[in-house]
């Protein structure tokens, strides 16, 4: 699992002995400590390893600590940095954060199986506003449980559901809730467009195992053309690039011209473009950089048209066997 952003704070944290940690979380910004406690309840949800904390400590470890690693309980090290009563009011309000806009989030934390076993009964309109508004690892270990023939038709009609009415998220959720535990409050979801319904679809595709990828995209494929070549030109995109190791990256980017990359990046994160610049030539990353400077303004459609070819070269890789991606929460991705 590689860490990005606060994640990679939360991971140094995690991974240093309690009482630094504590020391160090007592020093953050009110709105820092929010971010950072967020960041480890989910790494947490992950299950998070000494060895995923491993680069992350590498990167700051010489400056904070001579020392060894662990992997802290975060609850516990909330505790000794806030004291037991303004650890658990913080987590609570953490968990509210978290929670508050996908009413469906409760059943992430259910065995995939049983929620699975509920859904079966529901029409694939339900199953797919159901997953589509989880987190992606959770709806793939749900949908895996599916028989293998009914995976296509939920994962095409995830692609094409227009946004759900909050109201009818609640329902759904209220309902599912009450026949897997005890009845929850609901709370009003956020609105998902089309083209996010089409994201979804490739997200949850991406975290299948290997062998119900590939029943499930020939399946797609035969039966859903069009709604495949939508779903396939999302399940690679900018911030997987940050997944490529070096030597890949840089037969990636050799066939790439630099004003697509210039282009690419505008917008972009500082990881992408670290990824970008660190893997190219000193004379093509000066040529990007002041290329980059002289940019006027872009279009979307610009940047869009420029990172598709970008994204098409890493396809192309993946499909050949070349390049294999790693995403944050699941094994190496290859086509």
């Amino acid at each position: 699992m590689k860490l990005r952003g606060v994640q990679k704070i939360a991971g140094v944290l995690l991974g240093l002995e309690k009482d630094v940690a504590a020391k160090l979380m007592q020093g953050l910004p009110a709105e820092k400590l929010d971010a950072v406690t967020e960041a480890m309840v989910e790494l947490s949800d992950r299950h998070v390893t000494p060895g995923d904390t491993e680069p992350a400590l590498g990167e700051f470890i010489k400056r904070i600590t001579a020392g060894a690693s662990a992997t802290n309980d975060f609850k516990e090290l909330l505790r000794e940095a806030l004291g037991p009563e303004k650890a658990d009011a913080h987590l609570q309000k953490i968990q509210g954060l978290r929670e508050r806009g996908n009413p469906l989030a409760p059943l992430e934390m259910l065995p995939p199986h049983e929620v699975a076993e509920v859904l079966q009964d529901e029409n694939e309109q339900v199953c797919s506003i159901v997953l589509a508004n989880m987190k992606p690892t959770a709806a793939a270990r749900i949908l895996e449980c599916f028989a293998a023939d009914r995976r296509p038709t939920i994962v095409a009609r995830i692609a094409k559901t227009a946004t759900p009415l909050p109201e009818l998220v609640d329902e759904i959720a209220t309902a599912l809730l009450s026949r897997l535990a005890p009845v929850q409050p609901s709370r009003r979801g956020d609105a998902r467009g089309d083209a996010r319904g089409v994201a979804a679809a490739a997200q949850i595709i991406n975290y299948l195992s290997t062998d119900s990828e590939t029943a499930l995209t020939e399946a797609l494929q035969a039966d859903e053309e069009t709604i495949y070549q939508q779903i396939d030109e999302q399940r690679v995109t900018m911030e997987d690039l940050i997944g490529i190791d070096k030597k890949a990256m840089q037969k990636v980017l050799a066939g790439v011209d630099t004003r697509v990359l210039t282009v690419s990046l505008k917008g972009a994160s500082k990881e992408v473009e670290s990824s970008i610049l660190e893997n190219v030539s000193k004379r093509s990353r000066e040529t990007i950089l002041e290329e980059r400077e002289l940019l006027g303004a872009l279009s979307v459609a610009e940047i869009q048209q420029s990172r598709m070819q970008l994204l098409n070269q890493v396809r192309a890789l993946m499909k050949s066997g070349e390049v294999k991606l790693r995403r944050a929460g699941g094994d190496d991705v290859v086509e």
